[in-house]
């Protein structure tokens, strides 16, 4: 913990960016410069994380790479990073588990059948969320396809999700999605992780 000290400032945001070849949901190097852009004029400074083979390459020079560090394959001194952050951000990846773990705050995009459906159907993350979350979290419920179509809307979304969890409020928010009601129909007849 004091070593990760040493590495990341107070008021850091740990940025998680999915870059994998399969099944997709990865949003543009773009979409990312202007979070990390968002994020500093809050006043946060940002460390970028994960893991080289599964996540995008740092977009912006002047934010800390900590993914191509040789310690990003040290799992504790990951861990340590995370436990000192003011919060991380992903979106369609399950990544939150790590900020879960440590207790450390995280704002999460993901559809809601990942998080509400049966068990039959999917509710993959939210089983995840269940299993190895130990602090707060904020979850954005969004489709991807509306993400990526609408990046400016979805990081107003990010926009507003952050500063609801700045005021204190984690409650779950609904951004991009086709039809808001079929999502509250969903989480209603479903079984509720979240609550």
């Amino acid at each position: 913990m004091e070593w990760a000290k040493t590495v990341v400032k107070p008021n850091t945001v740990g940025i998680f960016a999915r870059g994998r070849s399969a099944y997709g949901r990865n949003l543009q190097p773009e979409f990312y410069t202007k979070l990390i852009r968002m994020l500093q004029k809050k006043g946060y400074d940002i460390v970028w994380l994960g893991e080289k083979q599964s996540i995008q390459p740092c977009p912006v020079d002047d934010v800390l790479d900590f993914s191509s560090m040789p310690e990003a394959r040290d799992l504790e001194k990951t861990l340590a990073i995370i436990a000192n952050l003011s919060f991380t951000v992903q979106f369609w990846t399950a990544s939150t588990r790590l900020s879960g773990m440590v207790g450390t705050p995280f704002l999460l995009f993901e559809s809601p059948d990942q998080i509400y459906a049966t068990a039959k159907r999917g509710a993959q993350e939210g089983r995840r969320l269940e299993l190895t979350s130990f602090g707060p979290k904020k979850i954005c419920l969004c489709h991807f396809g509306k993400a990526l179509l609408y990046t400016d809307e979805a990081l107003g979304c990010a926009k507003q999700c952050v500063e609801q969890m700045e005021a204190g409020d984690y409650s779950e928010f609904t951004g991009l999605v086709e039809e808001e009601g079929a999502v509250e129909l969903l989480k209603n007849t479903h079984y509720d992780i979240l609550r």
